[in-house]
């Protein structure tokens, strides 16, 4: 059994595993994502089995098991170090708040475990000897690029409305068609998005964004009239809808980039971004960086658009100390999408940045060669406020290559500001 679009190491445990299970008297199948992504030459990253072992069986069979799922059939085997989820083969019922089935019952016949999946490219299993089970027509669907639920879409979307977003973020991601059927069901039943955690959401649409066609993504959510349902409060239509265009034009990675431009297509400065992101329940430390790419454009902006007394060259290195190198690497990957009139206010920053950044050798307080109590010592001089502006204008001094970052260079320099103060 040859699969192409996965690490060979893992392939190999994988088939180790369905062995083992058929061995001992079971059935084993690779099922769901792995066979979706192997059928349309996508990477594969993880593989995951269906079995009509029970959870019990699954752990006296296999030396390294964790019960990571048992109430729900699934058991994670380890084999030689990779992970693999075996999950037995079941029915659901009773869904919960329309997400988690309240009810899950162990069945024989894999055809049952088919059927309660989502979409039919998620339906097909791939047995020991690369033999395909696809009862629903799932790979048909995959060269037709076609998003069609199993069975009745009304249900599956009733059962699970996750599943609302997946489908939508399935057709942007691999720029397929949502069957009629199912789009129809899917807009039928949207307000029922509302019971999915904003956390949940937050995954479906950092996957979307991170994809190949995002605006189609972001189309089709406003097509289906899903945004007003979510528990996020998104400023939608959004001020700026060509930035939204441009997504796919910058890299996904690393993923500041777009949700940057996604903030700015809403009309959010640097300050205002954050309670909305803090709705997505993005990390802190994920909107510190989008806050600093976004401070970085603000503060170019504003220097280009007025006569300032110190040079734009001053400017960016100042803007670099203050918001880091990241993000001044980052803002000149978000440049070339930015508003035509943006672009050609920032086009000096755009044209001399990357080489003032690379002339750059220091970059924050702790790089310069003396500190704040040693400059004290040696002036034989008391703290105060002015302090830390003399510091700053010696790291932006020695930052510029105005000054060399040595301490004899230093304290002169010190020296003859400190002088200049009135005492």
């Amino acid at each position: 059994m040859d699969w192409k679009w996965i690490d060979p190491q893992m392939a190999e445990q994988g088939i180790s595993l369905l062995r083992r299970l058929i061995e001992q008297g079971y059935e084993g199948y690779f099922v769901g994502g792995c066979v979706r992504d192997e059928l349309m030459g996508r990477p594969v990253n993880d593989m995951d089995i269906a079995t009509n072992a029970t959870p019990e069986q699954v752990i006296n069979i296999f030396e390294h098991t964790i019960p990571t799922g048992i109430a729900h059939g699934t058991i994670t085997v380890i084999m030689n170090g990779e992970q693999f989820e075996v999950t037995t083969y079941r029915t659901e019922s009773d869904y919960t708040d329309h997400r988690r089935p309240e009810q899950v019952q162990f069945v024989s016949d894999l055809y049952e475990d088919l059927r309660r999946r989502d979409f039919t490219m998620n339906a097909i299993a791939r047995g020991i000897d690369g033999s395909y089970v696809d009862p629903f027509h799932g790979r048909e669907d995959l060269e037709q690029g076609i998003i069609r639920c199993v069975g009745d879409p009304e249900e599956r979307f009733e059962e699970d409305a996750l599943r609302i977003l997946r489908g939508i973020r399935f057709s942007s991601v691999f720029d397929f068609t949502i069957e009629p059927a199912t789009w129809q069901a899917l807009v039928h039943r949207r307000s029922l998005i509302r019971y999915i955690a904003a956390e949940r959401i937050r995954v479906e649409m950092e996957k979307m964004i991170a994809g190949l066609y995002p605006f189609k993504g972001i189309r089709l959510l406003q097509e289906s009239e899903l945004v007003p349902d979510m528990k996020i409060n998104v400023p939608c239509p959004p001020e700026q809808p060509e930035l939204l265009m441009r997504l796919a034009d910058i890299p996904a990675d690393p993923a500041v980039l777009r949700w940057t431009l996604i903030v700015m297509a809403m009309g959010l400065d640097s300050e205002r971004m954050k309670p909305y992101m803090k709705e997505w329940t993005f990390s802190n430390a994920f909107m510190d960086q989008v806050s600093r790419l976004l401070r970085m454009n603000e503060r170019l902006l504003t220097a280009a658009g007025k006569d300032a007394e110190e040079s734009l060259f001053e400017v960016y290195i100042s803007a670099v100390i203050h918001y880091g190198r990241e993000a001044a690497l980052q803002w000149q990957q978000l440049y070339p999408v930015l508003m035509d009139n943006e672009q050609q206010q920032l086009a000096i920053f755009a044209e001399h940045g990357k080489q003032w950044l690379d002339e750059m050798n220091i970059f924050s307080l702790g790089d310069v060669e003396i500190n704040g109590q040693e400059l004290l010592a040696a002036l034989q001089a008391k703290g105060g406020p002015w302090l830390g502006k003399l510091m700053n204008e010696i790291l932006l001094a020695t930052a510029a290559g105005q000054l060399d970052n040595t301490r004899e260079a230093i304290l002169d320099y010190a020296r003859q500001q400190y002088e200049k103060r009135d005492h």
